[in-house]
């Protein structure tokens, strides 16, 4: 049955088995006190990269129609908030509503606008943000197989297991479906895709391995690396991509990242793999789409599991959600596939497993979803799973601590700063870093200037990036311990704290490089020489995109105990159990690769064990 758009707030899809309706907090009687003078109202606020207009309407005391006029947000992502918050608002007749998880900034948004609009209507916001009456409420449900978390490996094995014929519940943490998959490209690897013989390119297994093997031998640790299942996805890719198609993701493509090697593919809305911004969250939109048309499939959002459940046997019997305002959830369940992510929103789990990581860096500067906390590593782990505890963080790209952390928006700091990425300096002066390297090189060169020096630079003039430079000028960002402006190299030293010869050395050795076209220090290719001043340092830190490690499973991706046995009905997918294939260096496009693969097969597994118990 189609239902609307991730709606978190409203009943959702009706199980055969058990229905399952979303509850919602109460409304206070503040919509009998309250009055309004009637009308329409217009009104603005601030979004994560737009304004958000909207226009709202008023009865004498009522909130009736709240409609988005115009907004540039993320699409696919913002959608969510646009959806929910209205709804939300006009059902308790209220400001009190929680944001929806995955799109803080847009919610609060509507929410600021539609305050805006209830002052202009003369509306006693006392009343309006009277916090909710919140009604608890103890739920059962049943299903063959659970599936915990709905980024793009959740949303692949929901499929996979509903193929098999099993009844699907899933569980998702945030307000919307997607993960840290629809914060990314959307760019899958595949070899042998349809999309790739329409073309005549005719790369094979051997030869993408090949490539592969040589970024992961960059690694400190390369043998840690399973390079054998890795191969076995990458056999499975070209099959991979139609199963998505034939689920409803269109895929087209393919893309590349330079030369010949084109075995990225990307969502058949986008024109190529760098159209435009968040192409994951198209892919999450269509497998949501044809997922919410089928009658064994059921979602629940803002629902965060936190026990794995089982019998006195140790058998699993389903899944305990409990909701912040303490209603729960118990899905009766033979098999559990847990998809809940990495551990990048998590400092705990970050100085577990990743100790080289320095802790300044760890929850402002990541691109991953704020709710990848090692929600499935921790139920897991409870039932004695094995993880891998030398893990490792995916670095993206790099960032400041001023205009967000996205790298993606237009006329912010850090889109500037990405651009102008060339030249980048420790806090002695000297060079460290080759931008042009892979993730995990990169992101070893950052934590160990960061360890040693305590501050990394970006230094640029306004060659090439006057744009930029207008929009640092005109919000008055300069030397506000961010960034920093100089007519000469040794004044920007003294600014920064570098040392002023050290500092100035580096930058003739470096232009050197550029005049010769060869880095001998580095190896870096991007070379723009630092001429005429003035000179700009930007303090810069690492943006994580999410982690490297997570539970150990076998090649059916059930997951494994601590003593090499295997904890039957438990499978996992995704970047949850991605230490077999990633280890400090990822490859672009093998996580989604990862996601819809493992996804795959972990539904189709988790189905075949529910269905013959």
């Amino acid at each position: 049955m189609k239902k609307g758009f991730y709606w978190a707030l409203s009943a959702l899809l009706v199980l055969s088995l058990s229905a399952c309706t979303e509850k919602t907090p109460s409304a206070t009687d503040s919509s009998a006190k309250q009055t309004f003078t009637a009308g329409t109202y217009t009104a603005e606020a601030e979004g994560i990269r737009s304004t958000v207009k909207l226009a709202v309407t008023f009865s004498e005391n009522k909130i009736e129609n709240i409609e988005i006029l115009q907004q540039g947000e993320t699409k696919n992502i913002a959608d969510a908030a646009f959806e929910q918050i209205p709804q939300a608002i006009i059902e308790n007749q209220s400001l009190a509503v929680d944001v929806v998880s995955s799109v803080t900034m847009t919610s609060r948004a509507v929410l600021n606008a539609v305050e805006e609009a209830c002052v202009q209507a003369g509306g006693n916001l006392e009343l309006l943000k009277t916090p909710l009456v919140q009604t608890q409420t103890q739920e059962e449900v049943n299903a063959d197989v659970v599936v915990v978390g709905m980024g793009l490996a959740g949303i692949t094995a929901s499929m996979s297991a509903l193929d098999a014929g099993a009844t699907v519940v899933a569980v998702e943490k945030a307000g919307a479906a997607g993960g840290s998959s629809k914060y990314s490209g959307g760019f899958i690897t595949a070899v042998g895709s349809q999309q790739q013989q329409a073309i005549g390119y005719d790369l094979d297994v051997d030869g993408y391995m090949d490539y592969f093997n040589s970024c992961e031998d960059q690694s400190v640790k390369p043998d840690e690396t399973d390079r054998e299942a890795v191969r076995a996805m990458i056999e499975r890719s070209a099959a991979d991509l139609e199963f998505l198609e034939n689920h409803g993701v269109g895929i087209a493509g393919p893309d590349g990242f330079g030369g010949d090697f084109t075995v990225w593919h990307y969502p058949s809305t986008r024109t190529s793999a760098f159209d435009g911004e968040a192409g994951g969250a198209d892919h999450i939109a269509a497998g949501m789409e044809w997922l919410e048309e089928k009658e064994n499939f059921s979602i629940y959002y803002n629902t965060p599991a936190t026990k794995i459940l089982t019998d006195d046997q140790g058998k699993i019997t389903g899944l305990l959600c409990e909701k912040k305002d303490g209603s729960t959830l118990t899905v009766h369940a033979k098999a559990v596939v847990l998809a809940t992510g990495g551990w990048a929103a998590s400092p705990e789990l970050m100085e577990r497993f990743c100790p080289e990581f320095p802790s300044n860096w760890i929850l402002p500067y990541t691109t991953a979803a704020m709710t990848d906390t090692g929600d499935g590593i921790r139920m897991a782990e409870e039932l004695g799973a094995a993880v891998y505890e030398d893990g490792w963080w995916m670095d993206l790209a790099i960032g400041a601590d001023a205009g967000g952390y996205s790298t993606y928006f237009p006329n912010t700091l850090n889109s500037l700063i990405n651009y102008a990425n060339y030249f980048v300096v420790d806090k002695t002066g000297n060079r460290i870093l080759n931008v042009n390297a892979l993730y995990g090189p990169r992101s070893i060169a950052f934590a160990d200037a960061m360890e040693r020096t305590g501050e990394i630079f970006s230094i640029f003039t306004e060659e090439g990036f006057a744009s930029g430079i207008e929009f640092i000028e005109t919000n008055n960002r300069i030397d506000d311990k961010t960034v920093y402006k100089a007519d000469t190299l040794e004044e920007l030293a003294q600014k920064t704290g570098m040392d002023p010869q050290v500092f100035a050395d580096q930058v003739d050795r470096y232009n050197g490089f550029c005049a010769q076209g060869v880095d001998d220090d580095l190896g870096q290719t991007t070379l723009i020489p630092i001429h005429e001043g003035p000179y700009y340092a930007v303090s810069i830190k690492t943006i994580t995109m999410g982690t490297i490690g997570g539970l150990k499973t076998n090649e059916n991706n059930q997951v494994v105990a601590d003593d090499g046995t295997t904890i039957t009905g438990l499978y996992a997918a995704g970047e949850l159990i991605n230490g077999k294939y990633f280890n400090q260096v990822y490859v672009s496009g093998d996580a989604q690769l990862l996601c819809t693969d493992s996804g795959i097969l972990a539904g189709a597994e988790a189905a075949a064990y529910a269905l013959a118990e």
